[in-house]
């Protein structure tokens, strides 16, 4: 992963919240959504991510899709589970975002 990382930016810049947001501040963060496939390369950045988020007071879920892997969304229609994936997507964003008129 290391060397992947230095493809993006350079060794001094791998903290900076724009390059790995695990060392961002969540302060005033809106409620945060996160999908990661239990595979996923990053499934322990994004469960750090998850509770920094969280200790910083942000409104966090969390959803761990057994046997997923990196943005196995992006597949759409090509994976059963994705159905599934976006309902809970429409969901998360109706509550939190979406006022009933």
């Amino acid at each position: 992963m290391h060397e992947w990382a230095l493809c993006y930016t350079d060794e001094s810049n791998l903290t900076n919240p724009l390059v790995s947001p695990v060392y961002g501040d969540f302060h005033g963060f809106p409620p945060l959504f996160i999908q990661v496939g239990s595979e996923e390369i990053l499934l322990d950045d994004s469960t750090l991510l998850a509770e920094k988020a969280r200790s910083a007071g942000v409104d966090v879920t969390l959803k761990i899709w057994d046997g997923m892997w990196h943005v196995w969304q992006a597949l759409g229609n090509l994976l059963p589970e994705n159905k599934k994936t976006f309902e809970e997507i429409g969901e998360f964003v109706s509550a939190r975002f979406i006022r009933e008129k």
